[in-house]
């Protein structure tokens, strides 16, 4: 475009009227605080809107555990996490990591709910790579638990990406104290380096807790490893998880 004569208003109409249009689309967050919900193809049910909207999105950045009994949608809520922070501009860069079994249904629901053109990286998308990092080229990303934590080359490229949110069926990382020593399985590990390399952090699983107070404690860390550090005691540590975590069960 040429710049013309200051107080003329003769530009192009057309031209003003789509950035003007662009602009009041991408402020619509502020007009509309369920904006996701109206711009996808879902009818959420309350336990679902007020884990987004109340519990998760005020969080900023999000280190959190999605906990809600099996059946409650916890699909739904990410979805609508990811769709509300990209309609706010918190994110650019999203990587779901589940076990090999759920990435396509993962992909399905994303796009056909909420529009969220997510592609899978798996052996044969590493293997053909343009750059040799498949996780550095593309910005919405659905990966597998196993193929990420067994392989010492994928964890170096991951290691050499950042991500504003990492989704995860997080009930296989897994640690516990051994002989006074913290043994930690490489799904666990993987925990770590994703913590390290995302801004928000969700972990979702329907079965946090094995009973074992100590090795919940290890789980947490993987939010907040300064609150959860060393081993738990009972009657000395008390472990507080009202703001990293919600769990709703069928009853409620």
């Amino acid at each position: 475009m040429t710049q013309g004569t200051p107080f003329s208003f003769d530009g192009d109409g057309a031209q003003f009227r789509l950035a003007s249009e662009a602009r009041r689309i991408s402020l619509a967050h502020l007009f509309d605080p369920l904006l996701a919900i109206h711009t996808s193809l879902i009818e959420p049910l309350p336990h679902q809107i007020t884990a987004v909207y109340k519990a998760m999105l005020p969080r900023q950045p999000l280190r959190f555990l999605l906990a809600d009994d099996p059946g409650a949608g916890k699909t739904i809520m990410a979805g609508l996490l990811i769709k509300e922070l990209m309609i706010r501009g918190d994110l650019q860069r999203c990587l779901i990591c589940c076990p090999g079994n759920l990435a396509e249904q993962w992909q399905d629901e994303l796009d056909t709910r909420f529009y969220l053109p997510f592609d899978i990286v798996g052996r044969e998308a590493i293997a053909t790579s343009r750059t040799g990092n498949p996780f550095a080229e593309k910005n919405l990303v659905i990966s597998w638990l196993d193929l990420m934590s067994r392989n010492d080359d994928v964890l170096a490229k991951l290691d050499r990406t950042e991500w504003d949110l990492v989704v995860d069926e997080a009930h296989k990382m897994h640690a516990a104290f051994t002989g006074g020593e913290i043994k930690e399985t490489k799904r666990y590990k993987l925990g770590r380096l994703l913590g390290r390399t995302t801004r928000h952090f969700l972990l979702m699983t329907a079965t946090p807790h094995n009973g074992k107070e100590e090795e919940f404690q290890l789980f947490l860390a993987l939010l907040d490893g300064d609150r959860f550090e060393g081993r738990f005691r009972d009657g000395v540590h008390v472990v507080d998880t009202s703001d990293l975590m919600r769990r709703v069960t069928k009853e409620r």
